[in-house]
Protein backbone atom coordinates (compact mmCIF):
# COMPACT_ATOMS: atom_id res chain seq x y z
CA UNK A 1 0.00 0.00 0.00
CA UNK A 2 1.39 3.29 -1.35
CA UNK A 3 2.00 6.36 1.49
CA UNK A 4 -0.31 8.67 1.04
CA UNK A 5 2.55 11.19 2.15
CA UNK A 6 4.70 9.81 -0.86
CA UNK A 7 1.25 10.22 -3.57
CA UNK A 8 0.96 13.92 -2.45
CA UNK A 9 3.75 15.52 -4.09
CA UNK A 10 3.24 13.80 -7.21
CA UNK A 11 -0.26 14.77 -7.02
CA UNK A 12 0.77 18.56 -6.32
CA UNK A 13 3.24 18.30 -9.89
CA UNK A 14 0.18 16.61 -11.74
CA UNK A 15 -2.44 19.19 -10.61
CA UNK A 16 0.12 22.27 -11.72
CA UNK A 17 1.39 20.60 -14.65
CA UNK A 18 -2.44 20.49 -15.89
CA UNK A 19 -3.34 23.92 -15.05
CA UNK A 20 -0.54 24.55 -16.95
CA UNK A 21 -1.69 22.90 -20.39
CA UNK A 22 -5.03 24.92 -19.73
CA UNK A 23 -3.53 28.47 -19.35
CA UNK A 24 -1.01 27.61 -22.63
CA UNK A 25 -4.77 26.41 -24.76
CA UNK A 26 -6.73 29.19 -23.22
CA UNK A 27 -3.48 31.74 -24.85
CA UNK A 28 -3.67 29.94 -27.61
CA UNK A 29 -7.28 30.20 -28.10
CA UNK A 30 -7.26 34.10 -27.28
CA UNK A 31 -4.56 34.82 -29.38
CA UNK A 32 -6.67 33.10 -32.18
CA UNK A 33 -9.87 35.06 -31.71
CA UNK A 34 -8.61 38.15 -31.54
CA UNK A 35 -11.22 41.00 -31.59
CA UNK A 36 -11.65 44.54 -30.96
CA UNK A 37 -14.36 46.32 -29.21
CA UNK A 38 -13.31 49.64 -29.26
CA UNK A 39 -11.52 49.91 -33.14
CA UNK A 40 -13.08 47.16 -34.69
CA UNK A 41 -13.66 48.21 -38.60
CA UNK A 42 -16.55 46.42 -40.16
CA UNK A 43 -17.82 46.89 -43.61
CA UNK A 44 -17.36 50.20 -45.64
CA UNK A 45 -16.31 52.35 -42.00
CA UNK A 46 -13.44 54.14 -41.03
CA UNK A 47 -12.34 55.72 -37.38
CA UNK A 48 -13.28 59.33 -37.22
CA UNK A 49 -10.74 60.80 -35.32
CA UNK A 50 -7.78 58.62 -36.95
CA UNK A 51 -5.60 59.40 -39.70
CA UNK A 52 -2.45 58.14 -41.33
CA UNK A 53 -0.03 61.00 -42.74
CA UNK A 54 0.54 58.68 -45.99
CA UNK A 55 1.93 61.74 -48.21
CA UNK A 56 4.01 62.17 -51.14
CA UNK A 57 5.90 65.73 -51.07
CA UNK A 58 5.99 65.96 -54.90
CA UNK A 59 4.08 69.15 -55.65
CA UNK A 60 6.23 71.00 -53.08
CA UNK A 61 9.39 69.65 -54.62
CA UNK A 62 11.92 72.08 -56.16
CA UNK A 63 13.73 69.92 -58.36
CA UNK A 64 10.83 67.22 -59.46
CA UNK A 65 9.25 69.56 -62.27
CA UNK A 66 12.87 69.06 -63.83
CA UNK A 67 11.83 66.40 -66.17
CA UNK A 68 13.52 62.39 -66.45
CA UNK A 69 17.06 63.54 -65.46
CA UNK A 70 15.74 63.41 -61.39
CA UNK A 71 13.26 60.18 -62.21
CA UNK A 72 15.76 58.08 -60.12
CA UNK A 73 17.87 57.39 -56.61
CA UNK A 74 20.16 57.83 -56.16
CA UNK A 75 20.51 60.70 -58.15
CA UNK A 76 23.03 60.62 -60.98
CA UNK A 77 24.24 64.25 -60.60
CA UNK A 78 24.69 65.16 -57.27
CA UNK A 79 24.54 68.06 -56.16
CA UNK A 80 22.93 69.85 -59.44
CA UNK A 81 19.73 67.14 -59.07
CA UNK A 82 19.23 68.17 -55.84
CA UNK A 83 20.16 71.88 -54.95
CA UNK A 84 17.02 74.73 -54.89
CA UNK A 85 17.35 78.53 -55.44
CA UNK A 86 17.83 78.92 -51.94
CA UNK A 87 20.77 76.86 -51.62
CA UNK A 88 19.11 74.14 -49.60
CA UNK A 89 18.93 70.57 -50.91
CA UNK A 90 15.83 69.00 -51.85
CA UNK A 91 16.19 65.30 -50.63
CA UNK A 92 12.24 64.35 -52.34
CA UNK A 93 12.02 61.43 -54.53
CA UNK A 94 10.80 62.17 -57.87
CA UNK A 95 8.81 59.15 -59.65
CA UNK A 96 6.78 58.87 -62.22
CA UNK A 97 4.23 56.76 -61.47
CA UNK A 98 2.62 54.69 -65.05
CA UNK A 99 -0.80 56.02 -65.77
CA UNK A 100 -4.27 53.69 -66.56
CA UNK A 101 -7.34 54.28 -65.94
CA UNK A 102 -7.56 52.56 -62.50
CA UNK A 103 -4.84 52.44 -59.76
CA UNK A 104 -3.08 49.68 -59.48
CA UNK A 105 -4.28 47.31 -56.25
CA UNK A 106 -2.05 46.33 -53.69
CA UNK A 107 -1.48 42.61 -52.57
CA UNK A 108 -4.14 43.53 -49.47
CA UNK A 109 -6.77 44.79 -51.06
CA UNK A 110 -6.51 41.84 -53.27
CA UNK A 111 -6.82 39.37 -50.65
CA UNK A 112 -9.60 40.94 -48.67
CA UNK A 113 -11.55 40.67 -52.22
CA UNK A 114 -11.81 36.90 -51.39
CA UNK A 115 -11.64 37.08 -47.99
CA UNK A 116 -14.59 39.68 -47.82
CA UNK A 117 -16.39 39.65 -51.26
CA UNK A 118 -19.22 42.19 -50.53
CA UNK A 119 -17.20 44.25 -48.69
CA UNK A 120 -16.22 47.47 -50.60
CA UNK A 121 -13.26 48.65 -48.77
CA UNK A 122 -11.70 52.37 -48.30
CA UNK A 123 -7.67 53.23 -47.07
CA UNK A 124 -4.96 51.26 -46.72
CA UNK A 125 -5.44 52.31 -42.31
CA UNK A 126 -8.97 50.44 -42.46
CA UNK A 127 -7.82 47.49 -45.07
CA UNK A 128 -4.82 46.23 -42.59
CA UNK A 129 -7.05 46.22 -39.68
CA UNK A 130 -10.27 44.43 -41.54
CA UNK A 131 -7.65 41.61 -43.22
CA UNK A 132 -5.88 41.21 -39.58
CA UNK A 133 -9.28 40.22 -38.40
CA UNK A 134 -10.52 37.97 -40.76
CA UNK A 135 -6.85 36.58 -41.54
CA UNK A 136 -4.04 37.80 -40.49
CA UNK A 137 -4.30 36.87 -36.73
CA UNK A 138 -4.37 33.43 -37.39
CA UNK A 139 -0.75 33.51 -39.31
CA UNK A 140 2.52 32.22 -37.14
CA UNK A 141 0.04 32.95 -34.02
CA UNK A 142 -0.53 36.26 -35.32
CA UNK A 143 2.76 37.25 -36.31
CA UNK A 144 2.51 36.29 -39.69
CA UNK A 145 2.20 38.66 -42.98
CA UNK A 146 4.06 41.65 -41.71
CA UNK A 147 4.67 42.05 -45.60
CA UNK A 148 1.17 43.17 -45.71
CA UNK A 149 1.88 46.33 -43.65
CA UNK A 150 0.84 49.26 -46.05
CA UNK A 151 2.16 49.51 -48.84
CA UNK A 152 1.70 45.61 -49.35
CA UNK A 153 3.40 45.20 -52.68
CA UNK A 154 5.91 43.52 -54.34
CA UNK A 155 8.62 45.91 -54.10
CA UNK A 156 11.57 44.34 -56.67
CA UNK A 157 9.77 45.88 -59.90
CA UNK A 158 9.16 49.54 -58.40
CA UNK A 159 12.61 49.05 -57.14
CA UNK A 160 14.29 48.76 -60.36
CA UNK A 161 11.99 51.09 -62.19
CA UNK A 162 13.30 53.63 -59.64
CA UNK A 163 16.79 52.84 -60.09
CA UNK A 164 16.38 53.50 -63.41
CA UNK A 165 14.39 56.52 -63.91
CA UNK A 166 11.44 54.45 -65.47
CA UNK A 167 8.00 54.55 -64.72
CA UNK A 168 6.58 53.03 -61.48
CA UNK A 169 3.46 51.48 -60.56
CA UNK A 170 2.88 52.64 -57.99
CA UNK A 171 2.29 56.19 -55.74
CA UNK A 172 4.82 56.89 -52.67
CA UNK A 173 3.18 57.00 -49.63
CA UNK A 174 5.63 58.04 -47.19
CA UNK A 175 7.90 60.96 -49.73
CA UNK A 176 8.34 63.92 -47.18
CA UNK A 177 9.54 67.33 -48.60
CA UNK A 178 12.83 67.18 -46.56
CA UNK A 179 15.03 69.66 -47.70
CA UNK A 180 18.61 70.38 -46.06
CA UNK A 181 19.48 73.93 -44.97
CA UNK A 182 23.28 72.34 -43.97
CA UNK A 183 25.31 69.84 -45.08
CA UNK A 184 28.32 68.01 -44.07
CA UNK A 185 31.32 69.58 -45.73
CA UNK A 186 33.84 67.08 -43.49
CA UNK A 187 32.10 64.23 -45.16
CA UNK A 188 30.64 63.44 -48.75
CA UNK A 189 30.69 67.38 -49.12
CA UNK A 190 28.34 68.49 -52.06
CA UNK A 191 30.68 70.24 -54.48
CA UNK A 192 34.18 67.81 -53.55
CA UNK A 193 33.44 64.55 -56.07
CA UNK A 194 37.08 63.57 -56.28
CA UNK A 195 37.46 59.88 -56.44
CA UNK A 196 40.67 59.75 -53.98
CA UNK A 197 38.18 60.82 -50.93
CA UNK A 198 36.84 57.28 -50.28
CA UNK A 199 36.23 56.49 -46.60
CA UNK A 200 36.43 53.27 -44.77
CA UNK A 201 33.15 54.10 -42.66
CA UNK A 202 30.87 56.91 -42.15
CA UNK A 203 29.16 57.48 -38.54
CA UNK A 204 26.07 59.70 -38.69
CA UNK A 205 25.09 60.13 -35.45
CA UNK A 206 21.01 61.01 -35.05
CA UNK A 207 20.82 63.84 -32.44
CA UNK A 208 18.56 67.25 -31.87
CA UNK A 209 19.38 70.54 -32.23
CA UNK A 210 19.16 71.44 -28.34
CA UNK A 211 21.86 67.99 -27.84
CA UNK A 212 25.53 71.04 -27.70
CA UNK A 213 27.14 69.16 -25.24
CA UNK A 214 26.59 65.38 -26.37
CA UNK A 215 28.05 66.56 -29.80
CA UNK A 216 30.86 68.35 -28.32
CA UNK A 217 31.87 65.49 -25.97
CA UNK A 218 31.53 63.39 -29.43
CA UNK A 219 33.86 65.33 -31.21
CA UNK A 220 36.44 65.06 -28.84
CA UNK A 221 35.92 61.92 -28.27
CA UNK A 222 36.32 61.23 -32.03
CA UNK A 223 39.17 63.57 -33.05
CA UNK A 224 42.15 61.16 -33.78
CA UNK A 225 40.28 57.70 -35.29
CA UNK A 226 41.99 55.31 -37.11
CA UNK A 227 41.78 54.84 -40.65
CA UNK A 228 39.43 56.80 -43.16
CA UNK A 229 36.48 57.44 -40.79
CA UNK A 230 33.99 60.49 -40.87
CA UNK A 231 32.16 61.25 -38.30
CA UNK A 232 28.53 63.43 -38.93
CA UNK A 233 25.19 65.03 -36.97
CA UNK A 234 22.00 64.87 -38.50
CA UNK A 235 18.85 67.02 -36.77
CA UNK A 236 16.24 69.02 -37.79
CA UNK A 237 14.43 71.98 -36.35
CA UNK A 238 13.65 72.87 -32.66
CA UNK A 239 9.94 72.60 -31.82
CA UNK A 240 8.18 76.13 -31.41
CA UNK A 241 5.10 75.19 -30.79
CA UNK A 242 5.44 75.35 -26.39
CA UNK A 243 4.32 71.73 -26.40
CA UNK A 244 7.36 70.71 -24.71
CA UNK A 245 7.00 66.72 -23.61
CA UNK A 246 3.64 66.13 -24.78
CA UNK A 247 2.45 64.73 -28.33
CA UNK A 248 -1.34 64.33 -29.29
CA UNK A 249 -0.84 61.13 -31.86
CA UNK A 250 -3.07 59.50 -34.14
CA UNK A 251 -5.70 57.31 -32.49
CA UNK A 252 -7.00 60.35 -29.92
CA UNK A 253 -4.19 59.16 -27.40
CA UNK A 254 -1.30 61.05 -26.19
CA UNK A 255 2.38 60.85 -25.09
CA UNK A 256 4.07 62.76 -22.18
CA UNK A 257 8.27 62.16 -22.74
CA UNK A 258 9.55 61.36 -19.41
CA UNK A 259 13.22 61.06 -18.19
CA UNK A 260 15.95 63.23 -19.42
CA UNK A 261 14.55 63.62 -23.20
CA UNK A 262 11.08 64.49 -21.60
CA UNK A 263 12.99 67.25 -19.51
CA UNK A 264 15.11 68.65 -21.75
CA UNK A 265 12.11 69.29 -24.24
CA UNK A 266 10.56 70.65 -21.45
CA UNK A 267 13.68 73.28 -20.54
CA UNK A 268 13.97 74.22 -24.27
CA UNK A 269 10.23 74.66 -25.43
CA UNK A 270 10.87 78.74 -25.00
CA UNK A 271 14.25 78.57 -26.57
CA UNK A 272 13.51 77.71 -29.68
CA UNK A 273 14.62 80.83 -31.54
CA UNK A 274 17.84 79.84 -29.37
CA UNK A 275 18.54 76.55 -30.54
CA UNK A 276 17.93 77.25 -33.86
CA UNK A 277 20.47 79.67 -33.86
CA UNK A 278 23.16 78.30 -31.84
CA UNK A 279 22.73 75.10 -34.21
CA UNK A 280 23.45 76.27 -37.43
CA UNK A 281 26.57 78.83 -36.22
CA UNK A 282 27.91 75.47 -34.36
CA UNK A 283 27.26 73.21 -38.52
CA UNK A 284 29.34 76.93 -39.99
CA UNK A 285 32.13 76.53 -37.34
CA UNK A 286 32.34 72.39 -37.46
CA UNK A 287 31.22 71.63 -40.80
CA UNK A 288 29.86 68.30 -39.79
CA UNK A 289 26.51 68.95 -39.27
CA UNK A 290 22.92 68.26 -41.62
CA UNK A 291 20.64 69.99 -40.70
CA UNK A 292 16.82 69.46 -41.98
CA UNK A 293 13.91 71.43 -42.00
CA UNK A 294 12.06 69.01 -40.52
CA UNK A 295 10.92 69.85 -36.82
CA UNK A 296 12.66 67.58 -34.98
CA UNK A 297 11.01 65.89 -31.93
CA UNK A 298 10.38 62.63 -30.86
CA UNK A 299 7.36 62.11 -32.43
CA UNK A 300 9.60 62.86 -35.82
CA UNK A 301 12.52 60.81 -35.20
CA UNK A 302 10.97 58.90 -38.61
CA UNK A 303 11.51 62.34 -40.52
CA UNK A 304 15.40 62.53 -39.04
CA UNK A 305 15.44 58.90 -40.10
CA UNK A 306 14.46 59.07 -43.50
CA UNK A 307 16.69 62.21 -44.30
CA UNK A 308 19.79 61.31 -42.66
CA UNK A 309 19.14 57.63 -45.28
CA UNK A 310 18.47 59.94 -48.32
CA UNK A 311 21.72 62.08 -47.46
CA UNK A 312 24.25 58.91 -47.20
CA UNK A 313 22.48 57.21 -50.33
CA UNK A 314 22.93 60.70 -52.45
CA UNK A 315 25.79 62.35 -50.81
CA UNK A 316 27.98 59.68 -50.31
CA UNK A 317 27.57 57.41 -53.47
CA UNK A 318 30.65 55.62 -54.33
CA UNK A 319 32.37 57.00 -51.24
CA UNK A 320 32.11 54.26 -48.73
CA UNK A 321 30.56 50.67 -48.50
CA UNK A 322 29.13 50.87 -44.86
CA UNK A 323 27.55 53.50 -42.74
CA UNK A 324 26.82 53.40 -39.14
CA UNK A 325 23.31 55.48 -37.96
CA UNK A 326 23.82 56.09 -34.00
CA UNK A 327 22.05 57.62 -31.34
CA UNK A 328 23.79 60.38 -30.03
CA UNK A 329 23.38 58.70 -26.37
CA UNK A 330 26.05 55.76 -28.11
CA UNK A 331 29.45 55.74 -28.71
CA UNK A 332 31.37 53.25 -31.07
CA UNK A 333 35.25 51.53 -30.63
CA UNK A 334 36.40 52.51 -34.04
CA UNK A 335 38.92 50.19 -33.87
CA UNK A 336 36.82 47.10 -33.02
CA UNK A 337 34.69 48.29 -35.78
CA UNK A 338 37.09 48.53 -38.45
CA UNK A 339 38.54 45.18 -37.48
CA UNK A 340 34.76 43.62 -37.67
CA UNK A 341 34.63 44.98 -41.44
CA UNK A 342 37.70 44.27 -42.63
CA UNK A 343 36.46 40.77 -41.92
CA UNK A 344 34.05 40.94 -44.23
CA UNK A 345 34.42 40.89 -48.23
CA UNK A 346 33.53 44.01 -50.21
CA UNK A 347 30.33 42.55 -50.88
CA UNK A 348 29.59 41.92 -47.71
CA UNK A 349 30.09 45.20 -46.63
CA UNK A 350 28.13 46.58 -49.03
CA UNK A 351 25.17 44.29 -48.34
CA UNK A 352 25.06 44.86 -44.24
CA UNK A 353 21.51 45.47 -42.43
CA UNK A 354 22.35 44.61 -38.70
CA UNK A 355 22.23 45.76 -35.59
CA UNK A 356 21.17 44.51 -32.02
CA UNK A 357 18.07 42.15 -33.41
CA UNK A 358 14.99 42.69 -31.23
CA UNK A 359 12.57 40.03 -32.03
CA UNK A 360 8.83 39.64 -30.66
CA UNK A 361 8.99 42.83 -29.32
CA UNK A 362 5.67 43.44 -27.68
CA UNK A 363 3.53 46.53 -29.14
CA UNK A 364 2.30 48.53 -26.54
CA UNK A 365 -1.10 50.10 -26.18
CA UNK A 366 -2.18 53.15 -25.38
CA UNK A 367 -3.00 53.80 -21.75
CA UNK A 368 -4.11 56.81 -19.48
CA UNK A 369 -0.86 57.45 -18.32
CA UNK A 370 0.52 59.42 -20.52
CA UNK A 371 3.76 59.08 -19.19
CA UNK A 372 3.83 55.34 -20.04
CA UNK A 373 3.23 55.74 -23.88
CA UNK A 374 6.37 56.25 -24.98
CA UNK A 375 6.07 53.49 -27.55
CA UNK A 376 2.65 53.32 -27.78
CA UNK A 377 0.98 52.53 -30.60
CA UNK A 378 -2.96 52.22 -31.93
CA UNK A 379 -4.08 49.10 -33.09
CA UNK A 380 -5.23 50.76 -36.48
CA UNK A 381 -1.29 51.57 -36.81
CA UNK A 382 0.02 47.98 -35.93
CA UNK A 383 -3.20 45.63 -35.43
CA UNK A 384 -0.35 42.73 -34.26
CA UNK A 385 0.60 41.91 -30.96
CA UNK A 386 4.59 41.93 -31.68
CA UNK A 387 6.62 44.16 -34.12
CA UNK A 388 8.23 43.16 -36.96
CA UNK A 389 11.59 41.93 -36.40
CA UNK A 390 13.94 45.46 -36.13
CA UNK A 391 17.10 46.41 -35.12
CA UNK A 392 17.28 48.60 -31.60
CA UNK A 393 17.34 52.00 -33.19
CA UNK A 394 20.17 53.00 -31.18
CA UNK A 395 22.79 51.81 -33.88
CA UNK A 396 21.96 49.88 -37.41
CA UNK A 397 24.86 49.01 -39.67
CA UNK A 398 23.83 49.66 -43.22
CA UNK A 399 25.48 48.44 -46.18
CA UNK A 400 25.89 50.73 -49.36
CA UNK A 401 23.54 49.01 -51.60
CA UNK A 402 21.46 47.81 -48.75
CA UNK A 403 20.76 51.65 -48.60
CA UNK A 404 20.19 52.23 -51.99
CA UNK A 405 16.89 50.17 -51.78
CA UNK A 406 16.16 51.29 -47.98
CA UNK A 407 15.17 54.49 -49.38
CA UNK A 408 12.84 53.22 -51.55
CA UNK A 409 11.60 50.95 -49.48
CA UNK A 410 10.52 53.21 -46.66
CA UNK A 411 8.92 55.59 -49.26
CA UNK A 412 6.36 52.98 -49.95
CA UNK A 413 5.98 51.84 -46.22
CA UNK A 414 3.59 53.62 -44.07
CA UNK A 415 5.16 56.51 -41.24
CA UNK A 416 5.17 55.26 -38.01
CA UNK A 417 5.97 57.77 -34.94
CA UNK A 418 8.78 54.56 -34.22
CA UNK A 419 11.68 54.61 -36.36
CA UNK A 420 12.95 51.76 -35.58
CA UNK A 421 9.70 49.87 -35.76
CA UNK A 422 9.17 51.64 -39.04
CA UNK A 423 12.64 50.52 -40.38
CA UNK A 424 11.71 47.20 -39.44
CA UNK A 425 8.62 47.21 -41.66
CA UNK A 426 10.75 49.03 -44.70
CA UNK A 427 13.08 46.37 -44.31
CA UNK A 428 10.63 43.09 -44.59
CA UNK A 429 9.36 45.00 -48.08
CA UNK A 430 13.06 44.36 -49.27
CA UNK A 431 13.61 41.37 -51.72
CA UNK A 432 15.97 38.69 -50.22
CA UNK A 433 17.02 41.35 -47.41
CA UNK A 434 16.44 41.07 -43.95
CA UNK A 435 17.85 42.28 -40.34
CA UNK A 436 20.66 40.41 -39.11
CA UNK A 437 21.90 40.36 -35.64
CA UNK A 438 25.69 41.59 -35.38
CA UNK A 439 28.18 39.17 -33.99
CA UNK A 440 29.84 40.80 -30.60
CA UNK A 441 27.55 43.79 -30.93
CA UNK A 442 27.65 43.94 -27.27
CA UNK A 443 25.66 47.32 -26.00
CA UNK A 444 26.30 47.56 -22.82
CA UNK A 445 29.27 44.93 -21.98
CA UNK A 446 32.12 47.79 -21.80
CA UNK A 447 34.76 46.19 -20.23
CA UNK A 448 34.74 43.89 -23.06
CA UNK A 449 37.91 44.89 -25.40
CA UNK A 450 35.90 43.09 -28.42
CA UNK A 451 32.47 44.75 -28.02
CA UNK A 452 31.91 47.35 -31.16
CA UNK A 453 28.97 49.35 -29.23
CA UNK A 454 28.66 51.20 -25.98
CA UNK A 455 26.38 52.93 -24.17
CA UNK A 456 27.73 56.61 -23.76
CA UNK A 457 29.20 58.15 -21.29
CA UNK A 458 30.69 54.76 -20.44
CA UNK A 459 33.81 53.71 -21.93
CA UNK A 460 35.54 51.09 -23.34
Amino acid sequence: MVSTRRIKPYLTICTAFGAFILFVLWHKSARNAVTYPNSCVSCGQHAVDYRIPDFDGTNSSCRCARGPRVYRWPPKRVPEDLICADSSYDLTLCVRVKSSSEPMETRLHQRLKLLDKDCEHGGEESALLRWFELEGHRLDGGEGGYDMYPLAINLTDTLAAITHGKQAPYALITNPNIKLIRTSLTACAPHDRSSKDVYDLVVIYKSAPCNFEERSRIREATRNLPGRIRVVFSLGQPRADLGGNLFHMNGGFDIRLPGKAGAKAVEWARRATEARERALAEADKFGDMIIGDYVDTYVNLTYKLIASHRWASAFCRGKSDVFVFIDDDYAFHAGNVLNYLNGLTKLDRRQLLSGLLLIWELVNRPVKDTSRNKWAVSRYEIPWLHFAPFASGGVTFVGADVLRGLVVAEAYTRFLYGNDAFMGFAAAKLPFRRFQSMKGFYLESTNNLTALIAHSPLRF
